[in-house]
């Protein structure tokens, strides 16, 4: 195509909004694959050449490491500060591993390969409403993870990632003060409930998940020092929890459909010591509008992956109500989640 016959470099704005859209897929992949090879790390304490990058990184061509840190770059994760040199940008440096707001881990498992192989099968659930996920495997959510270790643990490491980035706004907010003995259903790795203990010397904590999940909370509370003031306990949401006197969960209910969510909220009511407890999630609240919400595009997740679904204020006041508690009422904070709180009816 000569010169005079290529179209203009700049695109009608809706035209490139739309093809924006339509390529997303690729910069999450670029994302996930430069994560997964550290390049933010190799880049912590200075620029590097793409050469270098590709040494130290082992096993990586150079000249598609540098096609896919030159497309990062034109969208503000890396930066190309020489020619095949590259920097990190405020945005990439988040992509380091253990550093405080790190969305290493997040990233892995949302551009996972897994999730392109889901989401490909998005018409399915369009047309039926059902989860790609099963239809790709035969399997649910979560007896997908017991057969697929190694993609479990991606998982569980992005909710652990997910916690940390919430759990400060979320603790900033909400009092957890006075709950006596405190129970994280799906309390994972007890990242949330040691945070909250820390704060709250006089709280009693119980983390209670599936048992292949909840063993790695052992060493996380060991270090904490809150071994004395935390049981783990394991087994089945649906066949009980632990007695408690107040319940926590944080991105449980979504998971599930409303007769499996409405069940949880029971079983916590029943196992609730006395009257006066409260069931405490924490949770995207979807609104009314057209606003850009993050947790629209997790609900899409919970469509294809679990059959769950994020709920609306009212929703929430509805499935409470059905478990025979009361939404109490609904705190914002500064991170994308909000404190969902029930008390008995």
């Amino acid at each position: 195509m000569s010169a005079s016959s290529a179209p203009n470099r700049e695109m009608p704005a809706l035209t490139g909004q739309l093809l924006q859209i339509a390529t997303g897929y690729m910069p999450a992949v670029c994302l996930q694959a430069t994560a997964r090879l550290k390049i933010a790390d190799l880049l912590s304490d200075n620029p590097k050449t793409v050469s270098v990058l590709a040494r130290e990184a082992m096993g990586v061509n150079e000249g598609a490491l540098y096609r896919i840190l030159r497309g990062l770059a034109s969208i503000g994760v890396f930066s190309e500060v020489a020619p095949r040199t590259f920097a990190n940008t405020p945005a990439s440096s988040l992509l380091r591993e253990g550093v405080p707001g790190s969305v290493r881990d997040i990233v892995l498992w949302l551009a996972n390969p897994l999730h392109l192989r889901v989401f490909a099968e998005v018409q399915y659930s369009i047309e039926t409403g059902n989860t790609a996920l099963k239809k790709m495997t035969g399997l649910e959510t979560f007896d997908y993870f017991k057969q697929h270790p190694a993609e479990e643990e991606v998982f569980n490491a992005a909710m652990t990632g997910f916690t940390a980035q919430v759990a400060g706004a979320v603790l900033d907010t909400y009092d957890f003060s006075g709950l006596g003995t405190l129970a994280d259903i799906g309390g994972g790795h007890g990242f949330l409930l040691g945070a909250i203990l820390q704060k709250h010397p006089e709280l009693r904590g119980i983390i209670f998940d599936l048992p292949q999940v909840v063993e790695g909370a052992r060493s996380h509370l060991e270090s904490l020092g809150l071994t004395s003031r935390c049981q783990i306990a394991s087994g089945d949401v649906f066949q009980g929890v632990p007695p408690a006197d107040n319940y926590l969960m944080k991105s449980i209910i979504h998971d599930w459909d409303d007769t499996r969510a409405i069940a949880i909220l029971k079983n916590c009511a029943a196992s609730m010591r006395g009257d006066h407890g409260k069931v405490i999630l924490l949770e995207f609240i979807i609104n009314p509008g057209n606003d850009a919400e993050f947790g629209k595009w997790i609900d899409l997740e919970m469509l294809l992956f679990a059959g769950g679904r994020e709920r609306t204020e009212a929703e929430y006041a509805d499935l409470f109500s059905k478990a025979g508690l009361r939404l109490s009422r609904v705190v914002r904070t500064k991170s994308p989640v909000c404190v969902v709180e029930a008390v008995k009816a």
